[in-house]
Order: C-alpha cells, then structure tokens, then sequence
C-alpha cells in the first residue's frame, strides 16, 4: 500500500493530508490549520522526495486521504480530473510501478474553504468532518465502525477499541512537539530526534527566534515585525497571517452570514462547527479537557479561560495525532 501511494504522490501534485478533531494536519510535519486554502498553501514548502519517502515508511493507517483539487501529473502536460484516471495514466504512460491487486489505499477529495462535496455521490456538507464520515460510512462498502477522534473505520468493535488504547488514550509518555504517545522516555527521544529534525529549525528573517515550522514562522512574523505579506481586511484595521484567516473574519464579522441556526435558543452561526460548539452549552457535554487538570468544560473558551487563571499559562490549541515529520528551510 505504502509502495503505491508513494509512487502517486511523487509522479504527480496529489496533496496527501490528515484530518483530527475538526483541524486539517499537514502530512508531513503536522501543523495545524483551520482552513484547507492555509494547508494548500503551507504544502508548497514540502517539495522533497526524500521527505516523502520518510513519510510513507512510517505510516500504518489503511488508506491516506489526498486532495486533487490541484491534481496534474508532473511528467507530462496531459490533463487528468479523477485520481484512478491518474493512476492509469502513470502505469499505461509512464511506465510507473502500481501494484493494483492491493484494493483502494487514498480517499480522494476536493478540498474547499466554503463548501466540500463527495466525489461519489455528489453530497454537499459544510465542513470535511462530516464528508469523511459520511464517506468512510456510505461508500467504503464495510462497517460504518468509527473512530471519533480520527475518522478511521473498522470491521468490529475489538479493532475500534484496540486502535482508541493504542493511539489516541491519553497513556505513556507524549511528544511535547506533536502529542504521539511512547511507551518509554527513550522512545519518544528516538523519535524527536528522526521526526522533528530538532536541528533544523526555521529561523526568523528579522531576530534570532527559531521555529519548528514555516506556518508559525510565518504568523511571528506578521504579529511581531509586520510582514509585508500579511493580509488586510478591507473593513477594518485587521491583518491576518493568510488570506483565508481574513475571510473568516470577514463572513464572520463584517458579512454576518450567519445561516446555522440553534433549534434551542435561536443563536445564529456562520458555520456547522460554530453551531456545534454552542449546543454543548445546552447538552451539558463536556468534551473541552484541561491539560493540566484533567478537569472537563463544555467549551473551549471556558477551559482556556481556567488554564489561565488556575495554571498561569495561556493555553495554545492543542490537537494531537501521530507521527510528524521534518520540514525544510
């Protein structure tokens, strides 16, 4: 599987990515992004083939999601819409090595800030998470078993528990760069060592501060030395790292598109995952955990809002998931 994965993703500009708690993950290094335009983006700076290499050696889920919105062999000029029309096209015409007896290993999507839409069937939704689910569901022709936190699908209930112990259960000893758990203190420097290339930091342009990625190089240099590359919003003095930051902005504050509505209350959101976060208020879920605590809230907000008062700190996002891998300067 891995074998012909890695083949599609160096013959051809089929993006690869991964998908955790409502947050798309760069494949490689594991930056976080809201929006797939900041992923599109980001992927540029991910060109090389060793890196690639690296990535598919050590990745062990059954299939790897891509995107193709951008999709073009980078072996010839043809023009090619479906990914398995792709894949054809590199055995037939360019010789590549795909070994089709292994079954489906990529999911295949059109990534879009505004609205993504299954390539089977043609169904709308909002956001990604509820595509994947409505994918891994709907059309992957087994059962519809599914991890809520990652998305992954499994044939029983044994396999989903095993996957949840092994991955995501809060147990060992963490990566502080990327939250993947090991089961001793000298695996996870192992680990530091090959997958976060401690070494080769992103140094900032301006002073001596360095950086794990170009992503949060980029947002200190738009708050901390006034980028010439940040983005204005046209309705008030706002900048923004990327330009689909300030379109959330702008629908959110300046357009007020706002067509989710709370069957409780009457609260409007411009978004289904705006929605979703305000009906915990109403259910009393409490899915918002302290790090430092373990105490639980039903928002985000609320739970930053003790971080900082109890622990002293102003807590980052955190959305872990598996292995990362190191990028280049």
């Amino acid at each position: 599987m891995r074998n012909n994965v890695l083949q599609v993703l160096l013959k051809s500009t089929v993006m690869p990515f991964r998908w955790l708690k409502s947050s798309y993950r760069c494949f490689y290094c594991y930056d976080i992004f809201q929006e797939s335009s900041e992923l599109k983006d980001h992927q540029q700076i991910h060109i090389g083939d060793n890196l690639k290499e690296q990535a598919m050696n050590n990745y062990w889920e059954q299939v790897v999601y891509v995107d193709i919105s951008n999709m073009a062999c980078k072996m010839c000029p043809e023009k090619i819409n479906d990914l398995y029309d792709l894949i054809d096209h590199l055995v037939e015409k360019h010789g590549v090595v795909y070994n089709k007896d292994i079954g489906v290993c990529m999911v295949a999507f059109k990534l879009d800030n505004f609205a993504v839409n299954c390539l089977a069937c043609g169904a709308s939704f909002y956001t990604f998470g509820p595509l994947l689910h409505h994918t891994n569901k709907d059309h992957k022709g087994i059962s519809a078993i599914l991890c809520e936190v990652c998305g992954q699908n499994f044939k029983d209930a044994n396999l989903l528990r095993l996957h949840v112990k092994s991955v995501h259960e809060n147990t060992g000893v963490l990566c502080p760069e990327c939250g993947v758990k090991f089961e001793t203190r000298s695996k996870l420097k192992t680990h530091q060592k090959n997958q976060h290339d401690l070494d080769k930091k992103y140094k900032c342009l301006v002073c001596t501060q360095t950086f794990q990625s170009h992503y949060k190089r980029s947002r200190h240099m738009a708050a901390e030395h006034k980028n010439k590359q940040e983005v204005k919003c046209l309705h008030c003095p706002k900048t923004f790292v990327f330009r689909s930051m300030m379109m959330t902005h702008l629908r959110d504050t300046h357009l007020k598109v706002r067509n989710h509505v709370c069957g409780v209350c009457g609260w409007k959101a411009f978004n289904s995952n705006r929605l979703k976060n305000h009906m915990y208020k109403h259910s009393g879920e409490k899915n918002f955990k302290c790090e430092a605590c373990d105490k639980a809230f039903t928002t985000k907000k609320i739970m930053r809002a003790h971080y900082a008062r109890m622990h002293k700190v102003v807590q980052q996002p955190v959305m872990p998931y598996d292995n990362p891998y190191a990028g280049h300067q």
